[in-house]
């Protein structure tokens, strides 16, 4: 259990592909999508946060401190992060989508301790599919550095990162940081 991290759950998005009003509350096997990454964080560490776009009520029944995003607008995962990063006062967030309930066991102690050995405040897993760049580890100081990004037009995760010192962690298992989309693939993986 890592006291120095905490985790933002990211659940602003607008859930276009679920046709759904939050995607974060289907169900999958009984449980609704975000309570799988709720579990999954609560065994790495003790805070735990969800970074919603004025959707708070949705999350209330969780009982975890709510980050809501600065802006009016859907900005993208980038706003939550910002956001998150300018509240939270550990100094590392693991920032992880609500739709990945599958999420390896060490995440935040495998990002962690290369970007300690590697001296980099970003951390990034990647699997045969490429970059899970919603699942980076930041530390805090890099918050300079994503408000000037954001404030110049910048949304994407990945080119943020990619202009940054930043670790590149290999998982093997890329199941592991599947994101459940649409209703198809929420059935599949109901099996």
């Amino acid at each position: 259990m890592n006291e120095s991290v905490a985790v933002v759950i990211l659940a602003g998005g607008q859930s276009k592909r679920m046709n759904k009003k939050n995607k974060a509350m289907v169900l999958l096997k009984d449980k609704p999508l975000i309570q799988h990454v709720i579990d999954a964080m609560k065994l790495q560490t003790p805070h735990v946060f969800i970074s919603t776009h004025h959707n708070q009520d949705d999350f209330r029944i969780f009982n975890l401190p709510l980050i809501d995003d600065d802006a009016e607008s859907h900005e993208g995962p980038l706003l939550g992060m910002m956001s998150s990063l300018k509240k939270i006062k550990t100094e590392w967030i693991q920032f992880v989508p609500c739709d990945t309930p599958h999420l390896p066991q060490d995440l935040i102690e495998t990002l962690k301790k290369v970007a300690d050995k590697n001296h980099t405040k970003i951390a990034v897993p990647e699997t045969s599919d490429g970059l899970q760049s919603a699942c980076i580890l930041c530390h805090i100081s890099s918050l300079e550095n994503l408000n000037t990004f954001f404030n110049a037009g910048g949304r994407k995760i990945e080119d943020w990162i990619r202009q940054l010192p930043f670790s590149i962690v290999p998982f093997e298992n890329q199941a592991c940081f599947l994101n459940i989309n649409t209703e198809e693939e929420l059935k599949k993986n109901s099996l």
